[in-house]
């Protein structure tokens, strides 16, 4: 079984990687952006599908609960 984890900034917290790659895109394209943010993407493989296993890993070790939210998809 197969999961995706990503990880984002939350809705207000800044993102000054995002605002970076924003500014050379706007530069490089001449076009304008209106945002773009920056998260981690994770993929992990277990055996046997354990969905609390990977809500435990997801909120306690990839992402900080004060300025992140992350999403489990199953794959």
């Amino acid at each position: 079984m197969k999961y995706v984890v990503i990880v984002k900034p939350k809705k207000g917290i800044l993102d000054p990687q995002g605002k970076a790659i924003k500014k050379v895109s706007e530069n490089y394209t001449g076009k304008k952006i209106e945002d773009i943010r920056v998260g981690k993407y994770f993929e992990i493989t277990l055996n046997e599908p354990d969905d609390e296993l990977i809500e435990t890993v997801a909120k306690n070790i990839l992402s900080n609960e004060v300025i992140e939210d992350y999403e489990v998809i199953k794959k």
